[in-house]
């Protein structure tokens, strides 16, 4: 019978089969020689970094020892205890021996401690438990010396331990100074007086044997010069030459090779078994992986999370539609979800991906016939749909997410509000691309979000125009910060009783842009959206800027407004500290002000930031107060200093009933809380006499003055006879 498979009916099949023998033999061969060679190189090559090992390892056993010097000085400086006895007018010996002195008897973790006084003169000192009766640091060599020209100011600034390798007269010591401070918040001496504590550990038999045996070296030892090639520098933290390393090198190359001898020849032996098998797993291989590719590119495809679709996955089916010439329109519709954040923050990122997961399951069940649904990443979805009406179709779709993300989602037995912000494009794939539709719809959906959220907008070319004036205004701000364009001016404050100015708030304006003034009710937003206000530091400008033009205006207070960008930074309350300290400015004149959104957006931050800035001497106020939540129940919990009742309710109080009970309230309220009210907003003289029978401590408005710089402050004081 004829068998048009079988290889011997194939032409040259006999030749194939020789061939593909003598290329067994030859590979054979190959193998042998191979693996003899590698063993050589290997060996070679594993003697090589086995040398190197050792060698980074003798640098950790290095380092590992100054850690550990700097480690024993954070833990004794950093010591309330440590703090009370350093900084008596009159040392106390024996505490510090019994305390210090004696350890290197008791556990011989070091070997020397010395008290240096704001000089870096010896106060005390113990080594190897007996008296050190020199003042100077001549006995600690160059490195100490080192370590303290090099950060002098950091060490009296309380910021971080140093520690490093010095030539002391006794030998080569690992040597590590820090402030003695207490373990809690800053150190309470106000002068220029410091007490470091130094400590010192000498290298010696003992310590590196310890060091090899830690570290796998085998006897490491130390010597004055280089003895071989191996042999690694010891530097001083000044850089001077103090010593060398050496070790004993181990060749575990040579010693493996020997020990494969036997298991190289079993190899040789299989070797041709092993060919063999190799060309028939490799015929199952190459099967199993068409299989796996097919796979692998569903996998590259899907959202691990959802099993929708991803990004990639949607834009490749745009991408082949148009690469068919596709004409009809295609409509993407681009869906963020609002305060997803929060859930992860508040209920924990397991509940947020299976609220990403409910979201998606009943989203995918709302899309129309023919469209395409596919998780963008993070809390982004898209959906994607052709045809002539299919403008129409997204737009419903879009309506149906709202309306389903209008209501509360359950999870198990949570209830979960969320909300979405919709962005909906439009066009056929001749006229954009893939990426430009979705960019389209992201540019719409972004609208959506800053015109409020829980909305839908269709993109036009005027919200392009939108976004490209943003961008262009924020570069102009970066750009404007570092020409200097920017400038702080003054509206006063006015005392109720009195009517003589007590405060001023600072406002930012930008009056020298080439392009034109600009008012800060558009440029503080685009900033504050950017993050430009926190990255480019324009609040810190104004927080700066003010406190020098005020310092000399005696008991004239001042306020400014901190944006959420610069309180969500942790390092916020040092930088307040800074300018502080900077500009001599007084704690207790400078108010800062915050919103209520923030502070309820963000409880736990706003409550440490107001202790940590009231810590410092500053009052903290509750800006623009009745037009957001006005709980007193946050009232209490953050204890403001004052609360500013938003001109939106303070302008109504003439011809407002119930602004005007509402103002009384707020009043009754703060007076009850232990704060003051201040009024935004005054206009007109009927304003002023209401709010002031109202019970408000001040006022601020048009009626008194507008914004000014800060030469005119001077002039409407004298004017007011502040």
């Amino acid at each position: 019978m004829y068998r048009t498979l079988s290889w011997r009916n194939i032409p040259n099949a006999r030749t194939l089969f020789a061939m593909v023998f003598m290329a067994g033999i030859g590979l054979i061969i190959s193998i042998v020689a191979l693996l003899y060679l590698s063993l050589h190189l290997i060996s070679t090559k594993t003697n090589e970094i086995d040398e190197h090992r050792t060698a980074l390892s003798v640098q950790g056993a290095i380092q590992t020892s100054v850690n550990r010097v700097s480690s024993l000085v954070l833990d004794n400086a950093v010591w309330d205890d440590a703090v009370r006895e350093a900084y008596r007018p009159t040392l106390d010996p024996d505490w510090l021996y019994n305390t210090w002195g004696a350890g290197f008897k008791i556990n011989n973790l070091y070997d020397g401690t010395f008290v240096l006084d704001e000089h870096f003169n010896v106060l005390w000192g113990s080594f190897q438990s007996r008296p050190f009766d020199e003042k100077n640091l001549d006995f600690f060599g160059k490195g100490l010396k080192a370590l303290i020209d090099q950060h002098g100011r950091a060490l009296a600034g309380e910021k971080n331990i140093y520690a490093g390798i010095s030539q002391t007269r006794t030998g080569v010591a690992f040597v590590g100074i820090g402030l003695i401070r207490p373990m809690v918040g800053r150190l309470q001496i106000h002068d220029g007086t410091r007490r470091y504590l130094v400590i010192t550990r000498h290298l010696n038999a003992r310590i590196l044997s310890d060091l090899g045996g830690t570290f796998q070296i085998d006897n490491l030892h130390f010597t004055p010069d280089k003895i071989n090639e191996r042999s690694m520098p010891l530097h001083s933290a000044a850089g001077e030459l103090v010593g060398f390393l050496n070790w004993q090198a181990r060749l575990p190359g040579a010693q493996a090779a020997r020990a494969a001898s036997s298991d190289i020849r079993q190899i040789v032996v299989l070797a041709s078994a092993l060919i063999l098998l190799f060309i028939l797993v490799s015929s199952v291989g190459l099967y199993k992986l068409a299989r796996g590719e097919s796979q692998a590119r569903l996998v590259a495809r899907t959202d691990w999370l959802s099993h929708l679709p991803n990004r990639r996955a949607l834009i490749e089916a745009l991408d082949r539609v148009r690469l068919r010439g596709d004409t009809d329109v295609k409509s993407v519709v681009f869906i963020d979800l609002d305060g997803f954040k929060d859930v992860n923050d508040i209920y924990g990122h397991s509940v947020g991906d299976d609220l990403i997961v409910a979201i998606a399951k009943t989203l995918n069940e709302r899309v129309p016939p023919g469209g395409m649904l596919a998780r963008m990443g993070g809390d982004e979805f898209a959906m994607t749909i052709g045809g002539d009406d299919a403008e129409a179709q997204a737009t419903a779709f879009a309506v149906s997410v709202l309306d389903y993300l209008t209501t509360p989602v359950l999870l198990g037995e949570r209830t979960i509000h969320i909300g979405a912000s919709i962005g909906i494009a439009s066009g056929t794939l001749t006229e954009c691309n893939s990426s430009e539709l979705f960019r389209r719809a992201d540019i719409a959906m972004y609208h959506a979000k800053m015109s409020g959220k829980g909305r839908i907008t269709h993109y036009d070319a005027e919200l392009n125009s939108v976004r490209e004036r943003k961008l262009a205004i924020e570069n102009q701000i970066r750009d404007g910060l570092e020409r200097d364009e920017f400038e702080v001016w003054y509206q006063p404050i006015i005392d109720a009783r009195s009517q003589t100015m007590s405060s001023v708030e600072a406002l930012v304006r930008w009056p020298r842009r080439p392009e034109g003034p600009l008012g800060p009710d558009t440029f503080i937003a685009i900033a504050e959206t950017s993050g430009l206000i926190y990255k480019l530091k324009l609040g810190q400008f104004v927080l700066q800027r003010a406190c020098e033009d005020l310092q000399p205006y005696g008991e004239l207070k001042l306020s400014v407004n901190i944006s959420p960008a610069q309180f969500r930074d942790p390092a916020f309350e040092e930088k307040v500290a800074s300018v502080l300290e900077s500009t001599r400015f007084p704690a207790h004149r400078l108010q800062l002000e915050v919103t209520e959104s923030y502070v309820l957006e963000n409880p736990e931050r706003a409550r440490m930031a107001i202790a940590n800035l009231k810590a410092l001497g500053t009052a903290v106020a509750l800006d623009d107060f009745g037009t957001g939540y006005s709980s007193i129940g946050y009232l209490r919990r953050f204890n403001f200093d004052t609360i500013k009742i938003d001109k939106s309710l303070a302008g109504l109080v003439d011809h407002d009933e119930q602004a005007a009970a509402l103002v009384s309230g707020t009043v009754r309220i703060a007076n009850a809380l232990g704060m003051a009210v201040v009024a935004e907003g005054v206009e007109t003289e009927k304003q002023m006499k209401l709010l002031r029978l109202a019970g408000c401590d001040q006022l601020q408005g048009f009626w008194f003055s507008q914004p000014m710089p800060i030469e005119s402050i001077r002039a409407l004081r004298k004017v007011r006879r502040c």
